[in-house]
């Protein structure tokens, strides 16, 4: 019996759109965004193919109609955790008990201490449902980052087998800590080329936006540039996903807690600033090494009262309680 091969995806007509160069490419619309990216992670785009498309985009520069149609693709092959139970069993999504929170984490620390298992640690334990997705170890490139899965480990919170697992962790009172490869693996495949051409591709940026979660969530995102906080912000107007963003920390969604900055707020299409940099006053904190042993101690003696929580983090925790209980209102 012979095996019908899929014809491949012709993308020639998406390349003459995206392919023509930084000033001359154009971004693709959302429903043709859509469609090129459900072929990609389908598998049904060749591999020559798929590196020319995946350059293209980089040189290019992302857009957000593109992007939000790139998240329409995703949308029906993500695995979602599912509405968390509280600790007294009553559902999430209540006045009570708010929805997840979803913090990707695709950078890990490189120059200064990765903080954000205490800002999800500080959320989940004051009743605040978490989820964080990401890489259980940063791809070979030469430069060495600590991801916020080996700071987890080290506090003995390791990666959840499936996103159904998710609810325990919250019953726990402990963050749920997921794969890529367990809440989407197609992306996660993506995401891996980065070990072939060498360089990031837009799997990254769709990872960061994703919320693999049922019911209501409120994304923690960051950025870098100027580009990426005005696209995202377009991109939240557009499909009214409830967000909040703030300059970037060595990468990380979370706060700086030596220079506190602006964390903004996107929800039900109005536009805010929730935290004031400026509100926060500069600290001459010592923190703790990069390595995730070091920072995993720290982390733990923060929980444990033996060392303040350092202001701008509280700061940050606490404007994000605040949003996901009045979402879940």
């Amino acid at each position: 019996m012979t095996q019908t091969v899929p014809t491949p995806f012709a993308v020639a007509p998406y390349l003459k759109e995206i392919g023509r160069g930084k000033d001359g490419a154009r971004g693709l619309p959302r429903e043709r965004a859509r469609e090129l990216m459900s072929a990609i992670l389908a598998g049904t785009v060749s591999d020559l193919a798929l590196g020319a498309v995946l350059i293209a985009l980089r040189m290019k520069g992302e857009e957000a109609a593109e992007i939000a149609g790139f998240l329409d693709a995703i949308a029906p092959v993500l695995r979602r955790a599912p509405r968390a139970q509280g600790p007294a069993g009553t559902l999430a999504n209540t006045p009570a008990d708010p929805g997840w929170v979803v913090i990707p984490s695709y950078n890990g620390a490189r120059s200064i201490a990765n903080l954000v298992p205490l800002l999800a640690m500080l959320l989940a334990r004051d009743g605040t449902p978490v989820l964080i997705h990401g890489q259980p170890s940063e791809p070979e490139t030469g430069r060495r980052r600590v991801t916020t899965e080996e700071i987890f480990r080290e506090l003995g919170v390791p990666e959840c087998a499936t996103p159904e697992d998710a609810a325990q962790r919250r019953r726990d009172g402990l963050p749920a800590v997921l794969t890529l490869e367990s809440v989407c693996p197609p992306l996660a495949r993506l995401i891996d080329l980065r070990r072939t051409l060498g360089v990031r591709n837009v799997g990254h940026t769709l990872a960061k936006l994703v919320c693999p979660v049922e019911g209501a969530s409120l994304l923690i995102t960051s950025y870098t540039h100027p580009h990426f906080r005005d696209m995202k912000a377009e991109l939240f107007a557009m499909t009214g996903m409830h967000a909040m963003a703030m300059r970037a920390t060595d990468g990380e969604s979370v706060v700086n807690a030596r220079r506190p900055q602006s964390v903004e707020r996107w929800f039900r299409g109005a536009h805010t600033t929730v935290l004031a940099g400026e509100s926060v006053a500069r600290a001459d904190l010592e923190l703790p090494g990069m390595d995730a042993a070091a920072t995993a101690r720290w982390t733990r003696d923060v929980l444990d009262g033996r060392i303040p929580v350092p202001a701008a983090i509280r700061a940050q925790a606490d404007v994000i309680a605040a949003a996901a209980r009045e979402a879940a209102a």
